[in-house]
């Protein structure tokens, strides 16, 4: 990830992607995320959903629910991720569990992206069918992570960290980490993703890891990222986790352009 190894950005790229080959062949695996509620009770400047937005705030019906499954299903998605705001109020452990055993009925693999639960939550939630937990840290650096969470739960730098290894602890056999680019210096969340990936594969060793590369897009609220990110630094940051990390998934967001 240093300026020099970018100065050799063709030679990375071609170690990382004949690793990829001989670790994956060529395959790919896609998941469709479904929203079940943009209710939030935080203050994330960055965020659309940030509670101080004023945007209509949405929770989906259980029969709202089975109509979008449905479709995403018929769509030949087998993996399907459930995302939410955090607020409890909407998506509370009965809710959630329920979406779940929903999705569980049609889909291979069932992950959920929501507001952090205790130890008894995820085990609520694998009893009830989900196999995975996606959990950004959204931006390591401390400071930047404090100057961009202003209010709420998700104020908690430490607990927001340990999420991953709850819910391996609890059982979970998938797990989803990422930072957002373009909150701080991309090296050194890159360094701090890698340091959290090697981290899990040490102490979560049951679990399969992923990690993902989202960069700020425009959202409600305005907010401007402070540290863009752009392709080539993007490709790079891949390249490098690949080469560090050869058995991880690694998960590119399809608001990306297509050509990338």
């Amino acid at each position: 990830i240093s300026p020099a190894a970018g100065a050799r950005l063709g030679d990375l790229v071609a170690a990382a992607g004949a690793l990829t080959l001989r670790r994956f062949g060529r395959t790919m695996q896609l998941y469709a995320p479904l929203y079940l509620s943009n209710a939030c009770v935080n203050t994330c400047l960055y965020c659309g959903f940030s509670r101080p937005n004023a945007i209509a705030r949405r929770t989906l019906s259980t029969a709202e629910q089975e109509r979008e499954m449905a479709h995403v299903s018929a769509g030949g998605f087998r993996h399907l991720l459930l995302v939410s705001g955090e607020d409890p109020r909407d998506v509370g452990l009965d809710y959630l569990e329920g979406a779940v055993r929903a999705a569980r009925r049609r889909f291979a693999s069932v992950s959920i992206e929501v507001a952090p639960l205790e130890m008894e939550g995820y085990r609520r939630m694998l009893a009830a069918g989900a196999d995975g937990v996606v959990a950004y840290q959204e931006v390591y650096d401390r400071e930047a992570y404090e100057a961009v969470h202003t209010a709420g739960p998700k104020k908690d730098w430490a607990d927001r960290l340990e999420v991953p290894e709850r819910a391996a602890a609890a059982g979970m056999r998938r797990l989803g980490i990422g930072a957002l680019l373009g909150l701080a210096s991309w090296r050194r969340e890159a360094l701090a993703l890698a340091a959290h990936a090697l981290h899990l594969q040490r102490v979560a060793w049951r679990a399969a890891l992923a990690v993902s590369f989202p960069r700020l897009r425009p959202a409600a609220g305005g907010f401007a990222p402070p540290h863009p990110v752009d392709d080539t630094a993007l490709t790079q940051i891949i390249a490098a986790l690949r080469l560090l990390l050869p058995d991880a998934g690694l998960v590119l967001s399809t608001r990306e352009p297509a050509a990338l």
